[in-house]
């Protein structure tokens, strides 16, 4: 009597043809790094049947809110994006707050990075390729590599992100750039109620009835004139009074162009309003704490104005050491 085989006479490959781990690993990167790719194109956004949506509602998860395997949003800016180069399943390094435009760039670079790599003998000069390679040999157990190059060899390194760079945050988004947003804000909503300035407040929208921060009447008794403010970070900077109801909306408007157009990168301090607005930002922003340490080297703390970035730079508490760590000095 035959044994029966429960594997229906299918094997295994041998030994000495089955992929090695690394080929393994490399095929699952390029797989992830399409996957990726489609993501970011929603290519693989297709219609979902009511019942699909209400599922989804119930969970709390949609096509928006998808975990890419390279790629998610910066929590400081959806206009930003972190990119990850992952081998075996592990991070092998990060690019952080890539600018949205550049990241199918970013994320083609990891693609080709990928498919040029060697899964028979990879080139182990790349220290991301080397890296690489040692998170596979960690996955499998195998033993791993450690290779130092001398720095005085010049060699042409396969950059993963194909030339892409990541932005610093803290300094795009500093002290004055946020200054900036709360007085384009303020000034949007002064301008949508000038425009309501003639309408009973019965008939008003809720949000209407709330004062306006760039402008008031000239008179109590009359609304044909107006005076007109620019403040920034809560101060006031610089006022016109009594300009007449034709010409005020024009101010307002001008007043919104002339603050959008401060470069809170680079400010022209040599402009008298623009340096009133700056020393505003700085006093506004000044850290306050009950701890010495966090507070301004004016006031005994370690904290520091940057006119660099154009914010405050602040140490922090290690809390697991239960130590303050200084701020970097000239950032």
């Amino acid at each position: 009597m035959m044994n029966k085989d429960p594997f229906g006479g299918v094997s295994g490959e041998l030994e000495s043809n089955s992929p090695s781990p690394f080929k393994i690993d490399k095929e699952e990167a390029l797989k992830q790094i399409q996957k990726s790719l489609e993501l970011w194109d929603e290519k693989k956004v297709k219609k979902k049947s009511f019942l699909e949506k209400l599922r989804e509602k119930n969970n709390s998860k949609n096509d928006y809110n998808i975990k890419a395997p390279h790629w998610e949003y910066s929590k400081k800016s959806r206009d930003y994006v972190n990119i990850h180069l992952l081998w075996s399943k592990k991070i092998i390094r990060s690019l952080l707050n890539v600018p949205v435009k550049q990241v199918r760039v970013a994320l083609n670079g990891l693609k080709a990075f990928y498919s040029q790599i060697s899964s028979i003998k990879p080139d182990l000069s790349n220290p991301d390729i080397l890296s690489c390679y040692n998170s596979t040999a960690l996955n499998y157990n195998l033993p791993m590599k450690n290779i130092t190059l001398k720095n005085d060899i010049e060699v042409d390194i396969l950059d993963p992100f194909a030339g892409i760079h990541g932005e610093n945050l803290d300094a795009i988004f500093n002290d004055l750039s946020k200054d900036k947003s709360k007085a384009i804000n303020e000034l949007d909503f002064s301008i949508d109620h000038f425009d309501q300035v003639d309408v009973i407040n019965a008939k008003k929208e809720k949000k209407f009835l709330k004062k306006p921060k760039n402008y008031s009447f000239s008179y109590k008794t009359s609304t044909d004139y107006f005076n007109i403010y620019l403040y920034w970070a809560g101060k006031l900077i610089k006022s016109v009074e009594k300009v007449s109801k034709q010409r005020a909306r024009v101010a307002l408007v001008s007043l919104r162009g002339f603050i959008k157009s401060i470069n809170t990168q680079n400010p022209d301090l040599k402009d008298p309003t623009i340096k009133l607005i700056y020393e505003a930002s700085i006093e506004k922003n000044k850290p306050k704490s009950k701890y010495t340490e966090l507070l301004s080297v004016e006031q005994g703390g370690y904290s520091y104005w940057s006119y660099k970035t154009h914010r405050w730079v602040n140490g922090r508490f290690d809390k697991k050491n239960k130590k303050f760590i200084p701020p970097k000095k000239d950032l």
